[in-house]
């Protein structure tokens, strides 16, 4: 995918593309039509990943952004204490407030005629009744009237408040990612990429569900009021106190709510912890494994998510809890009616019990939906402070920057510089002085972590300024130190969010060297690079990362160490054509360690501890310091234009029918008995509820119809039999929901378990190839929203689901029992909601599908923009970049829109059947009324409105559940990863192995996928025991793909054998723990400096001390306020890159093994401390075998051999003086490309 937003798609009348609603007028939208259109088109199309890409107009990112962009700035200036909330209100606008009026309206009228005119139609049934079947028919019109009108503002409400929740969705994280293009690094580090992730992916998903339950916390309390109306106008006190329970309940609820608002903050807490380390796990996976430190970051996710999920599992008994006491409470208030009744000797009045059963069953829905919105608002009202914390992290008085009129002539003028990350640490930028002229070629070198990556941030405004004068005059451009390459092709990394101009962009290519590297890609520039650019070199990340700045028309060059990881003629080459002759009429600051370059500029800056310790032309030093380093030099080939093919994206699998997900889900609990046990207690608990209403009816129509029973019945039936009878069926059916409720939490924790760790396993054990294919933001999106869903919504709505299913199944068999004649409407229902589920549910299904695939690439993209922060800045990309989120989101909308919408008109229609049928048994029961005891008639119509009810509620709960069973089907995919199978060993070799350290490749080939390349070819090379072995060769070369075949990261032709084993037949992890490595790109990862050194914690204080102070690092981390236990930043930030690699390098010191790989170990490092760690590395490893890829070649020259590479292939292999004596080899060239070349020849001829 690319990175930047190369169009914008218009929304007009003739597109395509254009939004199926957007073609649907107001009746056709009201009643659902232009959905069921859609429908047609989908059978009769399809539905791919590529449709319905467009969203309606309302939901644009773009403007919906810009909206609530305004508002939050007025909010800022306006007020000193900015509310989001208050904003959040300002935008829903009068729209949502008029569709909450017209649903409350309706709702409520619908209950007042409904229980109203039933009573008058249970009339009609009494013995003594003067009713005509006219009256009754006209009755019976109003009740499904009554219905009609729920039924049609029901589903209209529901779509257009969910509609208003995707707008602020959308509009918030539009706002969100706004934010982040703007924010400084020093911000970023305190707002870590999984919190960020985390308003992605859990709390801006939450205002799409809470607007659509806004309305019925009022609509709930306006209802209550009709209900303690009707009953005062029957005179009967005892209903007024069954609504009082209702009250009390709903009361009671907000306590169960509350308990769960804080249970769920101390699960955000921990699931931010695990996704913060599941991050780094995720990025560094490379590392993680060739130091075999799986066990390590296993236990610590295995520690975090114990504590995750104790404070899950209480979550979802709270949850589940507060649901079953919904589920049966107005029950208790029938019961609670019903013992007033009993006890004060009033008769049971059909009409009033039957009057009352409806209401009590409509304020049930209601107080619950009313309980779910008090629930809902206290969870986005903690989403919403942290949105708020978010985006307030900048909003403190910033320093006013001093400026100056007069600069001297110069572009960037700097007097008494003091700057720092953040407030709490100290300045990292002291007192500084610093100019660069027009036209002028500035080189800043120093030690390691002696601040020159700082002082450009400084220069770039990231660091917090809190004293002196900083000016700049002119368009700026950055090369950073670490390689910002995102996700797409090579030549939209370079030509990044500028115009395209083919004869500047091959001239780029040609002094960046990146001609030769590109011809022998088989897609050329339209290559894709990977997440990371995990398709690249090291070298060739930096000087795509290079390219990009090059070729941005800028006035300001700012460079930071962009050589140091390039081969010595690539290096020279890039200095000479690009830096020196490109650049010569630009302003250049070049951090370097490099003498010649340094000879070259007009000014040198020489920082230590923050400061400036010299100043002036080179020239002027009195003697050359000793912490310049030497880089190398490479020719460079030429690229032929060519126009190549575009290279297509690996897409997202959408996932297929036929996987049984629900299946997945229930039986990924090991112990199948508490599955079975648990439909056992669903079908008791229904049987106790049906039972009990049976029984109700039984008991009034002994009351009323006494002639049909015998006189014996009728004497054990007294009054205070039936009420124990019938407390008893209340207390057993409580008890059963409980018990229920209890067994069903149990079983989908225990499910949980099972999925975290399956999915943590296959990704922490998964091939490299699996990373190289997979964006991390997919990946991250199934440990994030996805595991989130696992954990806490998708139990709870299956418990709501599997008790409506319940429900209605009910309904069914005592609607049909009583009255045999509704069989057959029954059947014909029953074909009806087949053909409905066949229509609308694989439509569905697809959508939400695509829907949950086209979200990953968001948080990709969010990941990547973190990454490239200030390059985005500086580029003046903030609006490219964000035209590509748009982009993103839009897609997510659409579909995510069109996906609710057909719900609700399968929904909508749905009800409408069920209206129907309400209305058949009506009209039979009217027809049919010589047969029927009233009793019986009530219990059929109270029974047949509570359908109506339960299928909406079940349908609503059951979309939404089916969207969220996509996560268990996404996460359930990672069962088919291919992981490394660490236990095919056929040897376990001994703890001592390998003893000597001799290695062999015999015919060893290797390439990253099938489809790719060879990236080495037939290598046969034997390096003995204690050689010191020299890796040199161009970038792309294959030295790093020598390593990874080493450490067998990838499947490989061949045999290679360590000490006459082979490695195939050793365990990974064995393999990797015996090797020690520092990669080529250093890695710290998130939490101490002790953990970072010692994650299994074998040595003690002392020996990390000792190893610290063998490379120079004791006294910078001794100066830390915690030593060992100072924390590290996400992603090491708070390190330099040279301190990070001498941190690797200590790792490697305390493994103390017989093998060492160094992969550019010092490329970042000053030549002071280079000689320090070459020393050292000749004092700690005398006996052991190192291969050491180099780039600088006086770094190599003291190896016992050299092996050259190129193209994969080993085209040399011998002494460094045998391979001197070659004048027509690689290795004799190279060199003699090298400045200090006839150093080198004397020393070693």
């Amino acid at each position: 995918m690319d990175f930047l937003g190369k169009k914008k798609i218009i929304i007009n009348k003739t597109s395509k593309n254009i939004h199926p609603k957007e073609e649907a007028n107001f009746l056709s939208h009201f009643l659902f039509c232009w959905q069921l259109k859609t429908i047609l088109k989908c059978w009769k199309n399809g539905v791919t990943d590529d449709s319905f890409i467009t969203p309606i107009r309302d939901h644009e990112t773009q403007q919906l952004g810009d909206k609530l962009e305004a508002l939050w700035g007025k909010e800022k200036i306006s007020r000193k204490k900015p509310s989001f909330t208050r904003i959040l209100a300002q935008f829903l606008g009068i729209k949502y407030v008029l569709c909450g009026l017209f649903f409350c309206t309706a709702d409520t009228l619908s209950m007042f005629l409904q229980s109203l005119y039933l009573g008058k139609l249970l009339e009609y049934f009494s013995q003594n009744t003067k009713l005509t079947a006219k009256e009754a028919y006209i009755y019976g019109l109003v009740v499904v009237f009554s219905i009609l009108l729920r039924v049609l503002s029901f589903q209209f409400h529901y779509l257009e408040t969910f509609s208003t929740g995707l707008k602020i969705r959308t509009s918030c994280s539009s706002l969100i990612y706004r934010k982040i293009v703007n924010m400084k690094l020093a911000t970023i580090q305190k707002n870590t990429l999984a919190r960020i992730l985390n308003l992605f992916s859990t709390d801006i998903d939450k205002f799409e569900t809470v607007f659509c339950f806004f309305h019925r916390m009022w609509n709930g309390i306006l209802k209550i009021i009709v209900a303690i109306l009707l009953f005062l106008s029957m005179s009967s006190y005892q209903g007024v106190v069954g609504v009082g329970i209702m009250v009390i309940f709903s009361f009671s609820q907000y306590v169960f709510y509350t308990r769960a608002a804080a249970r769920g903050q101390k699960v955000a807490r921990e699931r931010d912890n695990r996704i913060r380390i599941m991050n780094d796990i995720i990025f560094r996976m490379r590392e993680i494994k060739t130091y075999a430190w799986e066990k390590p970051f296993a236990e610590i996710i295995t520690k975090i998510r114990r504590c995750e999920l104790t404070h899950v599992r209480k979550l979802n008994h709270i949850s589940t809890e507060n649901i079953t006491i919904a589920t049966y409470i107005h029950k208790i208030s029938v019961y609670v009616f019903i013992l007033l009744l009993t006890t004060t000797g009033t008769p049971l009045d059909p009409h009033l019990i039957f009057i009352s059963l409806n209401i009590y069953n409509l304020l049930k829905t209601s107080a619950h939906h009313a309980t779910v919105a008090v629930n809902l608002i206290s969870e986005v009202k903690v989403c919403i402070t942290r949105i708020e914390i978010f985006l307030l992290s900048d909003h403190e008085a910033a320093i006013d920057k001093q400026k100056i009129e007069d600069m001297q002539g110069c572009k960037i003028y700097a007097r008494n510089l003091t700057a720092q990350w953040n407030p709490s640490q100290k300045a990292t930028i002291k007192d500084v002085n610093f100019k660069l002229g027009c036209g002028q070629l500035v080189a800043v070198t120093g030690d390691t972590g002696s601040g020159k990556s700082s002082l450009l941030q400084t220069l770039l405004e990231e660091l917090t300024i809190v004293d002196g004068i900083l000016s700049q005059d002119g368009l700026m451009s950055y090369a950073s130190q670490n390689p910002w390459v995102f996700s797409a092709t090579i030549q939209e990394n370079i030509v990044f969010n500028e115009t395209f101009n083919q004869n500047k962009y091959l001239n780029v290519l040609k002094i960046c060297a990146l001609e030769y590297d590109i011809s022998l890609f088989t897609h050329g520039d339209k290559t894709l690079v990977g997440e990371k650019g995990a398709m690249l070199s090291g070298g060739q990340k930096a000087r795509i990362n290079l390219a990009r700045a090059i070729y941005k028309d800028a006035d300001i060059y700012l460079l930071d160490n962009p050589l140091a990881a390039m081969d010595v003629c690539v290096a020279q080459h890039i200095f000479t054509q690009c830096i020196l002759k490109y650049l010569k009429t630009k302003s250049v600051v070049l951090i370097t360690h490099n003498l010649k370059f340094l000879n070259h500029s007009d000014r040198v800056y020489i920082l230590e501890d923050g400061t400036i310790k010299f100043s002036g032309e080179y020239k002027t030093l009195e003697e050359a310091p000793n912490n310049i380093q030497e880089d190398s030099d490479k020719i460079v080939t030429t690229l032929s234009e060519k126009n190549y093919k575009a290279q297509i994206e690996t897409k997202e699998h959408t996932g297929s029918d036929k996987v049984n997900t629900y299946t997945t889900y229930l039986f990924a609990n090991e112990s199948q008995f508490f599955v079975y046990l648990q439909f056992f207690l669903f079908i008791l608990t229904q049987i106790f509820i049906n039972g009990s209403d049976v029984f109700l009816s039984f008991w009034i129509n002994l009351r009323q119809n006494p002639t049909r029973f015998n006189t014996t019945l009728l004497q054990y039936f007294s009054n205070v039999k039936c009420l124990y009878f019938y407390s008893g069926f209340i207390l057993i059916m409580v008890f059963l929901f409980h018990m229920s409720s209890l067994n069903f939490v149990e079983c989908c924790n225990k499910c949980s378990v099972k999925f975290h760790n399956t999915l943590f396993n296959k990704i922490l054990y998964g091939s490299m190839k699996f990373f190289d294919n997979h964006p991390s933001g997919r990946i991250v999106n199934r440990i994030s929203s996805d595991m989130s869903a696992i954990d806490e919504t998708i139990p709870k709505n299956m418990y709501q689901v599997a008790r409506q299913i319940c429900t209605v199944l009910g309904i069914y068999i005592v609607v049909n029992a009583v009255n045999y004649y509704m069989i057959l409407p029954t059947l014909i229902l029953l074909v009806i909601f087949y053909y409905y589920v066949q229509a609308f549910r694989p439509v569905l299904n697809k959508l939400k599908r695509i829907a949950a695939t086209r979200k990953s690439p968001i948080y990709t993209h969010v990941v990547a923009t973190i990454d490239g922060l200030t390059t985005i800045r500086v580029s003046k990309a903030q609006k490219h970049s964000l035209s590509k989120f748009e982009r993103y989101q839009d897609s997510y909308t659409s579909i995510r829109y069109l996906y609710h919408a057909l719900h609700a008109s399968y929904a909508f229609w749905t009800d409408f059947t069920c209206m129907l049928y309400v209305a058949v048994v009506i009209f039979f029961l009217i027809i049919f009324k010589k047969s029927d005891m009233v009793g019986n008639v009530g219990l059929s119509i109270t029974e047949s409105l509570l359908m109506i009810s339960a299928i909406q509620y079940m349908i609503k709960i059951y979309g939404e559940l089916e969207t969220q069973m996509t996560s268990v089907e996404r996460v359930a995919e990672y069962d088919d990863l291919t992981v490394e199978d660490n236990n095919k060993s056929e040897i376990n070799p001994p703890a001592a192995w390998p003893a000597e350290g001799k290695i062999l490749f015999q015919s060893v080939s290797m390439r990253y996928s099938p489809e790719k390349p060879f990236v080495l070819r037939n290598i046969d090379v034997e390096f003995q025991a204690g050689e010191k072995i020299g890796i040199v060769g161009r970038t792309g070369a294959g030295k790093s793909s020598l390593i990874n075949a080493l450490f067998h990261l990838y499947e490989f032709e061949g045999t290679i054998l360590i000490d006459d084993v082979d490695i195939e037949m050793v365990p990974l992890g064995t393999l990797r723990s015996r090797i020690a490595t520092v990669p080529q790109d250093p890695v710290l990862f998130s939490g101490t400096i002790r953990e970072n050194l010692d994650p299994f914690k074998e040595f003690t204080d002392c020996q990390l001390w000792s190893a610290l102070e063998e490379v120079n690092l004791k006294h910078s981390v001794s100066n830390l306020p915690s030593g060992l236990n100072s924390s590290i930043s996400e992603g090491g930030i708070n390190f330099s890159a040279g301190q990070k690699q001498l941190m690797c390098l200590v790792r490697a010191i305390l493994k103390k093994c017989t093998i060492i790989v160094l992969d550019e170990a010092t490329a970042f490092l000053d030549l002071d401390t280079d000689k320090l760690i070459q020393a050292t590395i000749q004092r700690r490893f005398h006996k052991a075998t190192i291969l050491k890829i180099a780039h600088r070649l006086d770094s190599v020259m003291n190896s016992d051999k050299i092996l050259v590479l190129d193209d994969g292939c080993a085209v040399e292999f011998d002494t460094p003086n045998e391979l001197l004596q070659n004048a027509n080899g690689y290795f004799y060239r190279y060199v003699h490309e090298y400045e200090n070349s006839s150093l080198i020849m004397q020393t070693h001829i």
